[in-house]
């Protein structure tokens, strides 16, 4: 049976480069990690992100719909207690939520102090997964939004001058 040309697309260098970061950061997080907008958990090189947290005791996905560990909405979380994940990660989602802020409020109560917030944000991306792409994020909003963490790594993938994504690692 011939393979589909989708299925011959190699993945491309802002993804690999965007894994190859997270893959870094995630080599370093230990405990509870609860990856938000999971849906098949898929890297888009063949693996999981799951594998990318070896040292993880727990790694839950989550989805506002069934077919993920949890049902969770990121802006309103309330069957998950303050400070019980050592990690969010949180991958192409925050642009699809409405209330980002409220999101980025609720990723923070849920962090045990110390805890890591993983994101990866767009900059210039093409629309995406519409009507539901509210956002795109600059260097500067990206710090105004997480004000309430330290930032401790911030990366632009792609052209420094016209990044595609940006990906954050912020502490509460």
């Amino acid at each position: 049976m011939a393979r589909t040309a989708l299925a011959l697309k190699p993945p491309s260098l802002a993804r690999r480069e965007s894994n190859s970061v997270l893959r870094d950061w995630a080599a370093s997080v230990t405990g509870r990690v609860l990856s938000i907008g999971s849906s098949s958990d898929a890297d888009g090189e063949g693996h999981t992100y799951r594998s990318y947290f070896h040292d993880a005791t727990q790694y839950d996905t989550s989805e506002p719909s069934p077919g993920c560990d949890l049902v969770l909405d990121v802006r309103s979380m309330p069957t998950v207690p303050d400070a019980s994940y050592d990690a969010v990660f949180c991958s192409g989602v925050l642009e699809h939520v409405d209330d980002c802020h409220a999101a980025v409020r609720e990723c923070r109560r849920i962090l045990t102090p110390g805890g890591s917030l993983l994101v990866g944000l767009p900059c210039q991306q093409p629309i995406h997964r519409a009507p539901q792409d509210f956002w795109r994020f600059t260097e500067y909003g990206i710090r105004y939004m997480l004000r309430e963490f330290t930032i401790k790594a911030l990366v632009g993938i792609g052209d420094p001058a016209y990044p595609t994504t940006y990906w954050t690692w912020a502490v509460k």
